[in-house]
């Protein structure tokens, strides 16, 4: 919607041959919206001329003009008509802006009208969430992301509604506080009671966040299974009709063709005693023609009759007995895998192993083939207590379970305990400039609703490392990583007893920040200053307010951890800049600005011939009682200086620093106008090295080649008829100076030079004739 402003005409003041009437000096918008003031423009001058608006104190990209540029005549009125708008979350109150028109073809010809922009206030909420249904058993936890879309200050408290009304519902954190443009996330878990049979069933959840003055929701779906899913109930059903079929079909049939009855029969290893004491009856004989003699009794034969059966070990599968079981854990009741069992008999000899077998992960259990009898189960492994069963800590106080032929012995479950196992990781919170602690908590997860489990809590060291010892086994853990400025992160990790379990690096993910402080001029707040940082290559700027709170700027959003380099600037007046480092969530609200400039200041930038500004040169004012003078800056905006509290006079500025040639330059301050930015280009200082080329007697040599080097480049020059040689433009530096004839070295020397000083260097050559 474009809103027209209209009122009383208010004329400003004729300045260059402009003058220029509005409507208001108020203007009502509303955010995200725009309104229009329509101008009344005059052109005194005596030629045409083209006018063209703006409004100091907004970006470019909140003003229009219709049209964008007026022609008019001598004498002639016109009017312009300036759009202003402000996005959705520009701050709500009364903010100044100062409208310029000026003239397209004569500079400085310009007049402004001071304007109030008055911003309503329009708070709102927006509610997101990634994913929107979760389907578990009991638990399910939801990241809302609760944002500020509206351009004040918002206290929301957060609060959910379950249709059903049978889940708990819990927040964390339950309120949150939000600038205009900022998000946080809260995260809601719900609980509901077990269901054990039936299909999925879907909770409806509406997450609300009230403000006194906006609310927002978003609803969510918590799809709960049950315990035992209809696919397996149908499985069950349908196996117990093939079953019930099975049966009566296998009985009918064995009914209708079934042979005789069944009569008890003994194997054959019964009669092998027999066999080798009566070799005749067993069917051993002796032949005639063996060569054995004739009284020597025949030998029994050592072959195992067949069908036999072994007299110890273990019975084919089928024959003997079987034991089957489950074993779980004394503090977590999960089922424990890698186990080891195994089944004893007592001997006279002591305890005799017959069988064992492993726990699979999901702790059964089977011993097969055992003889029918007693047995005692001993439970244990690496990491686990030994228990025998059904809970003894020996085979004194164990109680035997029997095995019976043919038949499986179930529901021999045993409860084991772990040696207390660790977990170890590290914690990743990004590029930091100093370590961030963080808290890792451990929950055992088999905790019940209300229940108050114990918790193991430790900290990460200066390297992101932790361990937590001490820790229950076997078990299954949430392990939940915090630190301050970043999102919590929950694993799940399960522990086997005894063991030193190390997870893989969590990385944590980062709030945003923001910068904000005041700018003043040394003297009181100072309006009309461009802030501006870069974010990603990207620049971000803001403007200080000149009415109201005058001077206040606010970066908000900036990507946490980092380093921001916060530079201000101000026609008239030397640039600032400001190097603020933003932990991981945080906002420096506090950053104080001070800008030398306007009347009574001189101000500028000291250069190099490429170009590239000086720092710490020192810059003197001269015309003064007492010296004054500064340094210019060595960092943000190398080589830039300010020099105020002047008054109105003419001075005149010396910029020296080592290694460059002294300049001197002259200004003058009026007092009621910014004395222009001074810019001084300061050349590299340099020196000469001189002397006299003479031979052993003293005779002076004309014609010699004399060098001068630095180890990088080569200077060389020739002596004239009186010996004498002179090399200018060299950097300050030590120098080898040298004669070289026929290839061979014949003097030299090292010769320090200075800038604008002169070096001197005699050479003598003994043979140089």
């Amino acid at each position: 919607m474009t809103t027209h402003a209209e009122g009383p005409s208010r004329e400003a003041i004729q300045h260059g041959g402009l003058k220029i009437s509005g409507s208001v000096d108020r203007l009502d918008l509303e955010p995200g919206q725009s309104a229009e003031l329509s101008l009344k423009v005059t052109n005194s001058t005596d030629v045409i001329d083209g006018i063209s608006a703006r409004v100091l104190g907004l970006p470019d990209g909140c003003v229009t003009s219709r049209p964008a540029q007026l022609s008019l005549f001598p004498e002639a009125s016109g009017t312009i008509t300036v759009e202003i708008s402000v996005p959705p979350t520009h701050p709500s109150g009364t903010h100044p802006a100062t409208v310029e028109v000026s003239s397209v073809h004569r500079e400085g010809m310009v007049d402004r009208f001071q304007l109030h922009l008055v911003v309503a206030t329009r708070p709102g909420v927006d509610l997101t969430s990634r994913p929107q249904l979760v389907r578990s058993r009991r638990r399910a936890s939801f990241a809302v992301t609760v944002s500020n879309t509206g351009n004040s200050n918002l206290d929301l408290t957060c609060a959910a509604v379950d249709a059903e009304r049978s889940l708990r519902l819990a927040f964390s954190p339950p309120t949150l506080s939000l600038p205009p443009g900022s998000e946080a996330i809260t995260t809601v878990t719900a609980r509901a009671p077990r269901r054990w049979f039936g299909g999925d069933h879907d909770h409806g959840i509406t997450i609300r966040a009230i403000d006194d003055d906006a609310s927002g929701s978003v609803a969510l779906t918590y799809r709960q299974r049950p315990m035992i899913g209809r696919g397996a109930v149908t499985a069950l059903v349908l196996a117990g009709i093939v079953a019930l079929w099975a049966t009566a079909f296998l009985l009918g049939i064995a009914y209708v063709l079934g042979d005789e009855p069944v009569v008890k029969t003994a194997p054959a290893s019964f009669f092998a005693a027999s066999a080798t004491a009566d070799p005749v009856a067993a069917g051993v004989t002796r032949e005639a023609n063996t060569s054995e003699p004739a009284n020597e009794p025949a030998r029994a034969t050592d072959t195992t009759p067949p069908g036999a059966l072994p007299k110890d070990g273990l019975l084919p599968p089928g024959v003997g007995g079987t034991l089957t079981g489950t074993v779980t854990g004394a503090d977590s009741g999960e089922h424990v895998g890698q186990v080891e069992v195994e089944a004893l008999r007592r001997t006279p000899d002591g305890l005799a192993e017959v069988s064992s077998a492993a726990t699979q992960a999901d702790g059964r259990y089977t011993l097969a083939g055992l003889f029918p009898g007693e047995y005692l189960l001993r439970f244990g492994g690496p990491g686990h207590e030994t228990v025998w069963y059904p809970s003894a800590p020996d085979d004194a106080a164990a109680e035997p379970v029997i095995a019976h032929g043919r038949r499986s012995t179930e529901g021999i479950d045993v409860v084991i305990s772990g040696e207390p196992a660790s977990i170890s990781g590290t914690v990743d919170v990004g590029d930091v400039t100093e370590p961030v602690p963080a808290t890792v908590t451990a929950r055992p997860a088999w905790a019940e609703p209300g229940d108050a489990p114990d918790e193991f809590v430790t900290t990460t060291d200066e390297s992101g490392s932790y361990t937590l010892d001490g820790l229950a086994a076997p078990g299954t853990y949430e392990l939940t990583l915090e630190a301050e400025g970043y999102r919590p992160t929950t694993v799940v990790e399960h522990v086997r007893g005894g063991q030193q379990r190390f997870v893989s690096s969590v990385r944590l993910a980062t709030g945003s920040g923001q910068i904000s402080g005041r700018v003043s001029d040394g003297e009181g707040p100072l309006g009309g200053v461009t802030v501006s940082t870069a974010v990603d290559d990207t620049l971000v700027a803001a403007g200080t307010p000149t009415v109201g709170d005058v001077g206040t700027f606010v970066l908000p959003g900036l990507p946490t951890p980092g380093t921001y380099v916060v530079t201000f600037t101000l026609e008239d007046y030397a640039s600032q800049s400001a190097v603020v480092e933003l932990g991981a969530g945080e906002n420096v609200t506090d950053l104080s600005i001070s800008m030398a400039g306007g009347a009574g200041t001189i101000a500028g930038m000291v250069t190099g011939e490429d170009g590239a500004g000086i720092g710490g040169a020192d810059v003197s004012v001269g015309g003064l009682a007492e010296p004054v003078s500064t340094i210019t800056v060595t960092d943000g905006s190398v080589g830039s200086f300010a020099i105020a509290g002047l008054d109105a006079g003419s001075y005149t500025l010396t910029f020296t620093r080592d290694g460059y040639q002294e300049q001197t330059v002259p200004v003058t301050v009026t007092g009621d106008a910014p004395v222009p930015p001074v810019n001084v280009v300061m050349p590299a200082a340099s020196g000469e090295i001189a002397g006299r080329v003479t031979d052993s007697e003293g005779e002076q040599l004309a014609g010699i080649e004399v060098s001068a080097t630095d180890g990088r480049e080569v200077w060389s020059t020739t002596s004239t008829a009186g010996g004498r040689y002179r090399i200018s433009e060299l950097p300050a530096g030590t120098y080898t100076v040298s004669v070289t004839l026929d290839g061979r070295l014949r003097s030299g020397r090292i010769v320090a030079v200075t800038s604008s000083d002169d070096a001197g260097a005699d050479l003598r050559l003994d043979e140089a004739r």
